[in-house]
């Protein structure tokens, strides 16, 4: 089982921020694993300033839930993912791909245009709804 922790950030038109890592064809949330210690939100918070230059607020997190899903990066592994929403919208231009990400792209909810993780299209996106 894979402990992680991922932030649900929309844009005014409300879609929510995805990324790819390098080494992957799915998207999925910005977000990541625990250090040893670590709480989730602060996790959160860290993997998301690592991955997309975003320095969130955690008062401005609300915990969605916790979900499981297969892995999308590794195989035959079972992602527990603990999901944070934030409250504030951020513009287009402000994330940018950094640290093992690949790209990052704004995804409707209600019509994903991409091949992505599930967790986020079987467990997250229907839980936003």
């Amino acid at each position: 089982m894979i402990e992680v922790a991922a932030v649900v950030i929309r844009n005014p038109q409300g879609h929510v921020l995805t990324v790819r890592k390098k080494s992957s064809t799915k998207y999925q949330l910005p977000g990541g694993k625990p250090e040893k210690g670590e709480a989730l939100v602060d996790a959160a918070l860290r993997e998301v300033a690592e991955e997309v230059g975003l320095t969130l607020d955690a008062e401005n997190l609300n915990k969605l839930g916790t979900f499981d899903a297969p892995a999308a990066n590794e195989p035959g592994e079972v992602v527990v993912g603990t999901i944070f929403t934030y409250i504030r919208t951020v513009t287009a231009d402000e994330p940018h791909a950094a640290a093992e990400i690949g790209d990052t792209a704004w995804v409707d909810p209600a019509a994903p245009d991409r091949a992505l993780a599930h967790l986020l299209r079987n467990r997250v996106f229907p839980a936003l709804t």
